[in-house]
This record gives C-alpha cells, structure tokens and sequence, in this order.
C-alpha cells in the first residue's frame, strides 16, 4: 500500500496521466472569460499569485463582486 509509514518506493509508474492540457476556454468562450484569463495578478505575494494563477488556470476563479482590502 502507497499510505503505508515509511513505504516511499513505487513498484510501477502512474496508472492514468492525461494526454492533454486542460484548456478553460475550450467550451466557455464568454466575454468574462476572456477578461480573466487576460488578468494580471500584480499586487499580492508570491504565494496569493500562484494561487491564483492556478484557480484561473482550472477555471476555479470567481471574480470578486467588490474589491477586498490585503
């Protein structure tokens, strides 16, 4: 078993990887779509940037109604 304490070897490789990129913009062609994705995120840290960048990337991000203070 993988979980098991001390047990970090894998006998084989990973059994399902994707062939392809996931792509947020191939079914969703919206206006706000767009606008996200051409969203720079300056401002923020390091680590909120990255975070972000990720939502965006996997059509997690949901833009924010008002703007919040850092």
């Amino acid at each position: 078993m993988s979980s098991q304490r001390g047990n970090v070897a894998r006998s084989r490789p990973q059994r399902h990887q994707n062939s392809r990129v996931f792509k947020n913009d191939k079914y969703d062609t919206s206006a706000q779509r767009k606008k996200i994705n051409a969203k720079l995120h300056d401002g923020v840290c390091q680590r909120c940037k990255e975070v972000l960048e990720w939502r965006v990337k996997f059509s997690k991000y949901k833009p924010l109604s008002k703007p919040k203070k850092w």
